[in-house]
């Protein structure tokens, strides 16, 4: 994906976030130099989407969990800097300009600001005393003091770590070791809400207890069974639809019959025709095994015109319905397919057959970000999109585009904005296009035929 001209990105994780949303996107709207806000959702049952988008922001629909979704907006955005905030926090102008002015310095260091807890009781006044005292001794510095890092420093500590609890003091002490983390003038104010709600007194407990812990080398994911998620009980569960019938959402499913010379064209060049075809092969079978539990009736779309029984063979008994994708360009045969998927469903999301990381999770996640966006994108990082959901058929999503380039997902964008669609963003994914593309982690989810999580590779 091409840079971003933005000089900073804005990531804020989100889960049920309505009303904590609005007031920071309005303190964010103060700052003086060029910026992009992505609120990463993890699943909101409530309006945290509406509230994004009304206050300016892109959405991304990422997979739950605080480490991943900070780490999947940090991949979306191409700004050279980013700015990890939690959503119920707050900004004062000195605080704006702190950011404004470290960031046009472009130093190398890291920075934060001190904890200040959005509550006048003399109580929070102690608590931000002892984590002044706890920053000093021990480098604990939390994700509620924010994290301002250039995109470069952020890869080489390897971004937050895929933890349940403590991800940001992980990455946050990691960068105190080097001497590159230093804090910023004016006051990020947290809320008091998890205080409030569960009790000055046990909250303190709690949290001093995990610290210790945490100190003493315990691993999160023990220390994350004690620490209390803010939403509970759903009976739907995290991942849940509730809103999208099974029966009127179709998945479908773009496969080209593996015949040599025809698929894989550029990874044949460097591991030859029958490698790159039996590779193929390989991906299209487990993705089609992989997506079979997804909440949608999946339909093959496949290409040339004679291949169907070739297609059924391959992919195998998950396959009940194929359809020809017809002559014209990649655009045009989807154009046709999505406009033929729509007189018997309400949502159509379109996959390809060499996206080895695309599972039920994907497509459930794509399904249930159409509940509140026109379009759901899932972009590649050579330009293209692995995966793209829609509410309604529109030709002009597909006409025009220059297939197979690296401004795919550029120009897509652009059109999406000209129609006045909204979109909702899914996790940003490698192709395997070349040999290079070969990971390790690919080669052996191919190898052992089960799913692993691995990069995905784009329709365009």
């Amino acid at each position: 994906m091409e840079r971003d001209t933005a000089a900073l990105g804005v990531v804020i994780p989100a889960l049920d976030e309505e009303e904590a949303l609005p007031p920071l996107l309005q303190d964010l709207a103060g700052l003086a130099i060029d910026h992009r806000i992505l609120v990463v959702d993890g699943g909101s049952w409530d309006g945290t989407v509406t509230a994004a988008r009304t206050g300016g922001a892109d959405v991304m629909r990422s997979r739950c969990g605080r480490a991943q979704q900070m780490n999947a907006g940090a991949a979306f955005l191409g700004t050279r800097w980013l700015l990890f905030l939690h959503a119920d926090s707050r900004l004062d102008e000195t605080a704006l300009d702190s950011i404004a002015r470290h960031v046009e310095r472009d130093a190398r260091e890291a920075a934060h600001f001190g904890l200040a807890i959005a509550h006048e009781h003399f109580y929070y006044r102690l608590i931000e005393s002892g984590q002044r005292l706890r920053e000093r001794l021990y480098g604990l510095v939390y994700g509620d003091q924010g994290l301002l890092i250039r995109r470069d420093r952020f890869a080489e500590v390897g971004g937050y770590p895929d933890e349940p609890i403590m991800e940001d003091v992980i990455l946050n002490r990691r960068l105190r070791q080097t001497g590159q983390f230093v804090p910023l003038a004016g006051r990020l104010a947290t809320s008091s809400r998890r205080y409030e709600e569960e009790g000055r007194i046990r909250a303190w407990l709690r949290n001093t207890r995990t610290i210790i812990r945490f100190l003493s080398g315990t691993d999160p994911s023990v220390l994350a069974r004690g620490y209390r998620p803010r939403r509970m009980n759903s009976p739907a569960g995290l991942n849940a639809t509730p809103d999208a019938d099974p029966d009127r959402t179709m998945l479908l499913v773009f496969a080209k019959a593996p015949r040599p010379g025809t698929v894989k064209t550029r990874l044949a060049r460097t591991v030859g025709e029958r490698r790159a075809t039996a590779l193929y092969r390989r991906m299209g079978r487990l993705i089609v095994a992989n997506v079979r539990p997804a909440p949608a009736r999946m339909v093959v779309c496949y290409d040339p015109p004679d291949a169907e029984a070739e297609i059924r063979h391959w992919l195998g008994r998950p396959v009940h319905r194929c359809w020809p994708q017809g002559s014209g360009d990649l655009g045009t045969r989807m154009s046709r397919m999505v406009e033929r998927a729509f007189f018997d469903a309400d949502r159509v999301v379109v996959i390809g057959t060499d996206t080895p990381a695309v599972d039920a999770g994907t497509v459930a996640r794509a399904v249930e970000a159409l509940e509140t966006a026109d379009v759901v994108i899932g972009p590649a990082r050579d330009g293209g999109y692995y995966l793209m959901g829609l509410r309604k058929p529109d030709p002009n999503l597909f006409a025009g585009i220059r297939w197979s380039t690296d401004s795919v997902l550029a120009e897509t964008r652009k059109r999406t904005d000209r129609l006045g669609l909204s979109v909702t963003w899914l996790e940003m994914e490698d192709d395997v296009d070349t040999a290079d593309d070969l990971t390790p982690e690919v080669v052996r989810w191919l190898d052992s035929g089960k799913h692993q999580t691995t990069p995905h590779t784009s329709l365009g």
